[in-house]
């Protein structure tokens, strides 16, 4: 029996996202150019070998040259540093999550700026422990347990509307516990193909829980 299921936890507030990631996109572009021109100085004013000569403008040229060198150096170092902060600010702004569920394996993509995505997990449903909703203690437990680690997949603090935060636990790469925003189609088809176990014991259908 083959499935597909796939949705979006989409940023509510992607309109102010974009305009961040605009703004980080051009200065981290800026910086990334001013890194590689004073790189280029900095290899053009290498110096080469020592000079020993009493003449004082020959002196005062090997001086200045070592000056240029270190302080092209230094600039190429600022300028590096200031493009990777600007580039990691940058991949934390217009993110979105894609959810796949393909026949039996969970596939978590993160999106950034719309265009651009990065595989986070292919989960199989064999190697899921637990899933369920986030308001359950089930959830809490696992959060409290130290060697869990917590893979947060949603951008968003608050769910929209008809979905709900779902939990996968999973080995994978180690103990993680996955957090989805979902509509609760998603957790439906992930239990045509995994164990009834799975299914966290007080786990209550959110049509039922809304009421």
């Amino acid at each position: 029996m083959d499935a597909f299921y796939e949705e979006s936890a989409v940023n509510k507030n992607q309109k102010s996202g974009e305009k961040k990631y605009k703004i980080l996109h051009i200065f981290s572009i800026v910086f990334l150019v001013l890194a590689v021109i004073f790189i280029i100085l900095f290899i053009f004013n290498i110096p080469i070998g020592s000079v020993e000569s009493d003449d004082p403008e020959l002196q005062q040229a090997v001086a200045m040259q070592r000056f240029i060198f270190a302080f092209c150096g230094f600039q190429a170092f600022f300028f590096i540093s200031m493009w990777f902060v600007f580039y990691k600010l940058k991949s934390r702004c217009n993110v979105n999550y894609d959810y796949c569920f393909v026949s039996g394996e969970l596939r978590i993509s993160k999106v950034f700026n719309v265009n651009r995505r990065k595989l986070i997990a292919r989960i199989d449903c064999a190697d899921m422990i637990q899933v369920g909703d986030v308001d359950n203690n089930s959830y809490e437990r696992f959060c409290a347990d130290p060697t869990i680690k917590q893979v947060v997949c949603t951008p968003n603090s608050e769910t929209s509307n008809e979905k709900f935060f779902m939990y996968v636990y999973a080995n994978y790469q180690g103990k993680k516990l996955f957090v989805l925003e979902c509509r609760e189609l998603l957790l439906m088809n992930i239990m045509k193909f995994a164990k009834r176990s799975v299914l966290e014991s007080d786990y209550v259908m959110q049509e039922r829980k809304q009421k």
